[in-house]
């Protein structure tokens, strides 16, 4: 796993503990952390787009936030945890190994050289 994958998993895990501070929050300064984590979980997110693209990001992001979630409330609070709960989660985790496996670098803009440019009657 490169580096630039490590920043998804940062990103759910901080979703994770935004989506559970919108439980736990009473007051004014665990309301603030809750919005400093979720604006923590985005800014990671923006970040993993610069590297890897969008669809892949963004799936990765919110299958990761999503099963993470359904753990966290399982452990935290007591929610009920089914095997149907379960495959599903195994399902999410397989998309996203397979999206990791799979998903190719975004493409590189096309470079125009000063020669072709000139060629084809644009100026600089």
């Amino acid at each position: 796993m490169t580096m630039r994958w490590l920043i998804l998993p940062l990103a759910a895990l901080a979703e994770v503990g935004w989506a559970t501070g919108l439980k736990l929050a009473s007051s004014p300064l665990e309301w603030l952390a809750t919005v400093i984590v979720a604006a923590m979980s985005l800014l990671l997110a923006v970040r993993a787009v610069r590297f890897l693209p969008a669809s892949t990001v963004y799936t990765v992001f919110v299958g990761l936030g999503a099963a993470g979630t359904v753990v966290a409330d399982a452990w935290l609070f007591g929610t009920r945890f089914s095997w149907p709960s379960l495959a599903c989660i195994g399902l999410i985790l397989v998309g996203v190994i397979g999206l990791h496996q799979f998903s190719g670098k975004p493409a590189a803009p096309a470079s125009v050289s000063r020669t072709d440019a000139s060629r084809e009657g644009v100026s600089s």
